[in-house]
């Protein structure tokens, strides 16, 4: 087989960084090379898998903790001004950069067992690289709107901006050929060795799974702005195969060798770090009461409990009743004992500094002890069946593929309660009319009053199922549909957003997306502005996606 020639993709916001130095890239073990016979046979390739996601180390907790879970509002780690809707330029940058070098090295390996297969056919790790490519341009994408992704069917020195309208009929067209070369059965496995697809272990038929899920996915994004493409692809996608059970669910093991920023990042955070990751006003809203189940008064903080205290025991304040799951999530107040939710979006200069919002006092994530020890070979959620269900939910029950709304709903909801070792409560919960302060139910079948519509109790139930993994697809729904219902913040960017505005049914009171680089407007200048243009308003955190139509679902009185 010969190799490839050097493949120069990468916009001069990239050369900027490095030079668009591919020397520098190649010679990264944890990156394709072009010196090589590269048919995605080597084992080092198992590792863009890992590096395609935000999961380790300064990445993780900047671009994920700080980021996306302040927008999803799903825990609160930090005064960083990112929860105001005021960026941070060198967290943006890595964002930016982690796409674009990641399908870069993707491309090398496509375009290489495109042009240079030596007689073998190599279907599955072709198949395999296409699909995962859609996922890394995904996370781009719906980050920061149109973005320049290098193609791998020719040589681009400066990539220009695609919108993303067009990038999503890319994924489906990518994920169409995917599945066609998955379904060749080549006999040549995606790796050399097993243990090198850190997902499926080799397994195409749970690849080709994960890829239709991807589709539906895909096609709920798409239902406000392209509603009879959303039905042909949830359709396409169901009919195909998406995840049947937790057995396809797409989870990641970290290092967990105690080096920086290889164990559970949240575990390092809050228990290396000592710095706890608060259960939010929102959240707090939205588990309590829901279910109808009385609180645990035995509930400890176990965080303190590894120091040799005895742990910090709940004290009066927590409510009478909660979701099962929200003890399994988090632990009372470190200091307090409390079970209460951080509000959001304090002043940096208020969060911590004023005596009523030290985050000690805070119910914090409590999942991250096991069995008395530092939880830190966590897997990291990926893509779980649960989340599959309530796509499913939504799909059917607003007519865009023929199903049982409600079935698949209660499938949803059996599937998180298993994760979070609560199963025994699942059947009362599932026939409770007891509401959360939102005014949503569990039972289905109970729609009575504001914000208990159907969709609403979907979109609270995938909300609750994607703690705290895959909370940049809870910030999605947000986007999409104003679900679930939040707090609007208290300190936001003034430049975009009204103080006065505090209406909850509002969703331009919520964050869009992440403005672009600086250094890209500076240094690629004539690409940014064709970049912005497609984007349809000004590079800032108010301009919504292509998808994101501004609609409001929210039905909640408060």
């Amino acid at each position: 087989m010969k190799t490839i020639k050097k493949y120069i993709a990468c916009s001069l916001f990239l050369l900027a960084l490095s030079g668009c130095d591919l020397t520098a890239l190649n010679e990264n073990p944890n990156e394709p090379t072009d010196d090589v016979d590269y048919n995605m046979m080597d084992p080092r390739l198992g590792s863009t898998l890992r590096n395609g996601l935000s999961i380790e180390g300064d990445d993780e907790q900047r671009v994920k903790s700080l980021m996306i879970d302040f927008f999803a509002q799903i825990g609160d780690g930090g005064g960083q001004s990112t929860k105001n809707y005021i960026m941070i330029e060198d967290w943006s940058r890595r964002m930016y950069k982690r796409v674009q070098s990641n399908v870069a090295s993707l491309n090398i390996v496509i375009r290489n067992l495109s042009e240079n297969t030596g007689g073998n056919d190599y279907s599955n790790s072709l198949a395999l690289a296409k699909i995962w490519r859609v996922y890394v341009q995904m996370t781009g994408v719906d980050f920061f709107g149109p973005i320049p992704f290098p193609t791998y069917k020719e040589v681009e020195d400066n990539p220009p901006y695609k919108s993303v309208k067009d990038t999503y009929m890319e994924f489906f067209a990518e994920l169409d050929e995917a599945i066609a070369l998955i379904d060749k059965g080549a006999s040549v496995p995606a790796f050399a060795s097993s243990a090198s697809d850190v997902f499926y272990g080799n397994d195409m038929s749970k690849w080709r799974k994960f890829a239709n899920s991807l589709r539906l996915r895909f096609a709920l994004r798409l239902s406000e702005i392209d509603p009879a493409t959303c039905a042909a692809e949830a359709k396409k996608a169901v009919e195909s195969g998406v995840f049947e059970g937790v057995a396809d669910n797409a989870t990641i093991a970290p290092v967990a060798n105690g080096d920086w920023g290889k164990d559970y990042n949240y575990t390092m955070f809050q228990i290396t770090w000592a710095s706890p990751i608060n259960l939010t006003s929102s959240f707090e809203k939205l588990l309590t009461n829901i279910g109808g189940k009385e609180f645990p008064t035995y509930l400890i903080n176990k965080r303190k409990a590894l120091t040799g205290d005895a742990g910090t025991p709940l004290s009066a304040i927590h409510p009478e009743k909660a979701d099962p799951r929200a003890t399994a999530m988090f632990d009372p107040g470190y200091n307090s004992g409390d079970w209460k939710g951080m509000p959001y979006a304090l002043s940096p200069s208020v969060y911590n500094e004023d005596v009523k919002y030290k985050k000690n006092d805070y119910a914090e994530f409590g999942y991250l002890i096991k069995n008395g020890a530092p939880y830190k070979n966590r897997p990291y959620d990926i893509f779980l069946y649960e989340e599959v269900c309530f796509l499913k939910a939504e799909a059917a029950l607003r007519g865009f593929i023929t199903g049982d709304a409600k079935a698949e709903y209660e499938k949803g909801v059996r599937a998180s309660f298993d994760t979070w070792g609560v199963a025994a409560d699942v059947d009362a919960y599932l026939a409770s009319n007891d509401k959360n302060l939102a005014g949503t139910s569990a039972n289905f079948d109970d729609q009575a009053g504001a914000g208990n519509t159907a969709l609403e109790k979907i979109i609270t139930q995938k909300y609750f199922a994607a703690f705290p993994d895959v909370s940049f697809e809870s910030w999605n729904d947000k986007r999409r549909l104003n679900l679930p219902r939040m707090d609007v913040g208290i300190d936001r960017n003034e430049l975009y957003y009204d103080a006065s505005n505090r209406d909850i049914k509002d969703p331009k009171n919520f964050i869009k997306r992440v403005q672009y680089p600086e250094q890209e407007a500076l240094i690629n200048k004539a690409e940014y502005d064709k970049g912005v243009q497609l984007l349809g308003g000004p590079d800032n955190v108010a301009t919504p996606l292509w998808w994101d139509k501004n609609k409001n679902y929210c039905t909640s009185a408060d």
